[in-house]
């Protein structure tokens, strides 16, 4: 027999099923791939990969020499399971079928990933606002779960293609070990989009650096210019009798030599090329 089937259904085919499997999976006492003599389970959790926001929920593969179940959680994983299934002549072309639709447009979803991180890099050049982080963020979420998604799968080909227990034969082993590679591929393409996001981060952060320094750079200008101004006030603020006080022209005078100060540090500037 070869369906599938809600988690709570499992209680209807315990004639098809191994005994010790209800027990076994209702006490939660699975991972990735567990193999024993006459049957196989792989449990992974599934998500829809081009929607951010969605929940994972776990599937769970039965093989024997008789059957294959696609155990799901919920209704999301059922539809999902659903469209990934195809009858087939031997449970084991099912259950390779199975895994061949469910990876079935992922690489070009991981290229418009790509993309989307390009537009990103380029986006941080021009823009250094909180929303370009915000996307930076969610965009390197996206990638560190597509890689634990990608990275269960890797487990479970290498256990399906060790093949302890001889559930699958020879036969099938070498479609298995297609998926192997292919998923290796996918692992690998994610891997190369996380650094890419790690460096579209750092050119970021790079870019909020350059601008918080030409900050700096404006305020040691205007600090620079007024701290001899602030000097003349303070030296003419004093309560001292100077000769300027009796003169006609001290007034102008001290005006003169503010803007004369001014024009100066200008000028240094302007050759030091500050003003850039």
């Amino acid at each position: 027999m070869q369906k599938v089937i809600y988690r709570s259904e499992i209680e209807n085919y315990t004639k098809q099923m191994e005994p010790v499997v209800v027990t076994y999976i209702e006490e939660g006492q699975i991972e990735t791939f567990e193999g024993f003599d006459t049957f196989s389970i792989v449990a992974f959790d599934w998500y829809d990969i081009k929607d951010m926001e969605a929940d994972p929920s776990q599937m769970l593969l039965y093989l024997d020499k008789d059957d294959l179940f696609i155990i799901c959680e919920n209704e999301m994983s059922y539809k999902a399971a659903s469209g990934y299934f195809t009858e087939a002549p031997s449970n084991e072309r099912a259950m390779y079928l199975f895994f061949k639709n469910l990876f079935k447009g992922d690489t070009k979803n991981l290229e418009e990933l790509e993309d989307r991180i390009s537009d990103l890099d380029d986006a941080v050049i021009h823009d250094s606002s909180e929303t370009i982080r915000e996307k930076i963020l969610d965009t390197r979420y996206e990638v560190l779960r597509l890689k634990k998604y990608y990275e269960q799968f890797e487990e479970i080909f290498e256990d399906l293609c060790d093949n302890d227990n001889e559930m699958i034969s020879e036969e099938f082993l070498t479609y298995f070990e297609v998926l192997s590679n292919r998923c290796d591929r996918l692992l690998r393409q994610v891997l190369n989009l996380k650094e890419y996001i790690v460096q579209v981060r750092e050119s970021y952060q790079a870019q909020i650096d350059i601008e918080q320094n030409r900050l700096m750079k404006i305020f040691t200008l205007v600090t620079s210019i007024f701290l001899p101004l602030t000097l003349i006030a303070g030296w003419y603020g004093m309560n001292v009798k100077m000769p300027e006080f009796e003169w006609a022209y001290g007034y102008p005078f001290v005006i003169i030599i503010c803007l004369v100060t001014i024009a100066i540090w200008a000028i240094v500037f302007k050759k030091k090329g500050w003003f850039k």
